[in-house]
């Protein structure tokens, strides 16, 4: 068979295109054809990222809901645009998209590989119907030709729980990648003067740690020592259970305790400043957290929690250091230690994490992987 035309399905268009985009953009440029489906966004700025010549079908999803009618709404819209599309292969990300279309995939004869960019909140909800997602996560997963998981941990979890066999298993070890060519500093990461800026990057989400970092902030602040402040950027997500609405983050503001920097679509201009250090207290079910690898590319120290999908990102005591999940007072230590570090430490952190971003998670090792799965697929 051979394979020309490529169709990539996710929950979320600004996620494909900001996580995936340099896979597909790569694959168009190499001659193929390739479509996106994903739910049309808010945002029009993020529909004119797609690439000239990417096909783009909007498709309705509710993302973390928990209908049976919804559901089924959506994977007959997936079987309508594969039934019309008819590609050659198919990827799938999150688990909607995994569950539904390759239920929708399988059923028109269509190849597909799915991509566990992490467990996710069902994972850990333990709910009747939680159990029954999981179910059918487990069927349609055991039909998809190949799985993609980011972590050692959730690739166990996975083997482990008969969600797939292990030939069918592979292991993206540096996650998703980072194009280290664009995510560079040209600056000097750590300036001799100037206070540190401890930045939270991601979605707004209790379990992405926002408030262990706001409890933090407040115990480093009564000691009233250090020149630091605290700072937040991304979007505040209210699809999502658990997140952290905009009056919550009005009210750090007024405390004093945390600046909200709003949304961006270009991360690597906000990094691309002095005295940054990435801190995400994550207790969520990552898979490998982007924005620490973005940071690492940018050379950036890094303070994140031991859990898989964040841990892999620290070489502790070389370019950051990790700290148990939903511990507020490890975290301020740790925010603690990195500010009493001299300036010539807080340096060799900033080489070491460029140096394990060039080593660990450049974009040319997930494309290597595509190609042999395409490779294979075609044979």
């Amino acid at each position: 068979m051979e394979i020309k035309k490529i169709l990539f399905c996710d929950n979320d268009l600004w996620s494909l295109l900001n996580f995936r985009g340099h896979v597909f953009t790569r694959l168009y440029q190499n001659g193929y054809s390739v479509a996106l489906v994903a739910p049309r966004p808010n945002n029009d700025m993020v529909l004119s990222k797609i690439p000239d010549g990417v096909k783009y079908y909007p498709i309705d999803i509710d993302r973390c809901g928990k209908s049976v009618y919804n559901d089924l709404k959506y994977m007959r819209q997936l079987y309508r645009i594969y039934k019309q599309e008819r590609p050659d292969y198919i990827f799938h990300y999150t688990i909607k998209p995994n569950i539904y279309g390759t239920i929708a995939a399988k059923s028109l004869g269509i190849p597909c590989t799915n991509m566990v960019a992490g467990l996710g909140y069902v994972f850990n909800d333990g709910g009747i119907l939680s159990k029954l997602i999981i179910a059918l996560y487990r069927f349609s997963m055991r039909k998809a030709d190949k799985v993609m998981c980011l972590n050692s941990e959730n690739r166990d979890t996975l083997l482990r729980k008969g969600f797939c066999k292990s030939e069918n298993m592979i292991l993206l070890e540096g996650g998703e990648g980072v194009d280290t060519s664009l995510f560079h500093s040209d600056v000097v990461p750590i300036s001799d003067s100037g206070e540190t800026v401890f930045l939270f990057v991601g979605r707004l989400l209790v379990d992405k740690g926002v408030r262990i970092l706001v409890d933090a902030v407040r115990l480093l602040k009564q000691q009233n020592t250090y020149n630091f402040k605290c700072c937040a950027i991304g979007p505040i997500d209210l699809s999502y259970p658990g997140h952290v609405g905009a009056e919550e983050v009005k009210r750090y503001e007024e405390q004093g305790i945390m600046e909200y920097w709003g949304q961006t679509d270009c991360i690597s201009k906000v990094l691309n400043q002095s005295n940054i250090v990435v801190v995400i207290p994550s207790y969520y079910f990552e898979g490998m957290n982007r924005s620490l690898m973005e940071a690492c590319a940018m050379g950036k120290p890094i303070i994140t929690t031991d859990i898989a999908g964040c841990r892999e990102l620290v070489d502790s005591g070389k370019n950051g250091f990790t700290v148990p999940p939903r511990d507020p007072e490890a975290l301020a230590d740790a925010m603690k230690k990195y500010l009493q570090l001299t300036t010539e430490q807080k340096r060799e952190f900033s080489v070491h994490s460029r140096e394990k971003a060039e080593r660990v998670f450049d974009i040319n090792k997930v494309f290597t992987v595509y190609d042999k799965i395409l490779e294979e697929a075609s044979k």
